[in-house]
């Protein structure tokens, strides 16, 4: 009798090990996501070259094919830049190594000398490579910008 309890109780704990490494990966990938977000008003090159895989592709929201290279030019365009952005609501799945996370957000954009707020939302593919979770692929949507 001791010894079926040690095994279901083994048993738990090694079903239990998968929830507790996905709740992990899945604060890691909104943790990502959220400093994704935080680069743009900071321009911060550096931290979006370290979220997005060297292989990265994104369609933008005027259907443009950009790489991880142009996105991260995009973000020092001189005359537009992103001064605040919010996450309105967000949604993460995680299946194996795959994460897909969507999520709606509002932002404040200067546009040459125009200040506009719009809404978009945006689904981000991150995949873990070698222990780390990188973005692979994006797609974004404009809903609102005014």
């Amino acid at each position: 009798m001791k010894k079926s309890i040690n095994i279901i109780l083994c048993l738990s704990l090694l079903s239990a090990t998968p929830v507790f490494a996905q709740g992990d990966d899945s604060a890691l990938i909104k943790q990502l996501n959220t400093q994704w977000l935080q680069s743009y008003p900071k321009r911060d090159t550096a931290a979006v070259s370290k979220i997005l895989a060297d292989d990265f592709i994104m369609i933008s929201q005027t259907g443009k094919k950009l790489s991880k290279n142009d996105v991260i030019k995009d973000l020092l365009t001189p005359d537009r830049q992103i001064i605040n952005v919010a996450i309105d609501s967000m949604d993460l799945q995680i299946v194996n190594n795959v994460g897909l996370l969507t999520a709606y957000t509002s932002f404040v954009l200067r546009d040459k000398e125009k200040i506009l707020k719009g809404k978009n939302v945006y689904s981000d593919v991150y995949i873990k490579r070698k222990g780390t979770w990188v973005a692979i692929n994006g797609h974004e949507t404009l809903l609102e910008l005014k």
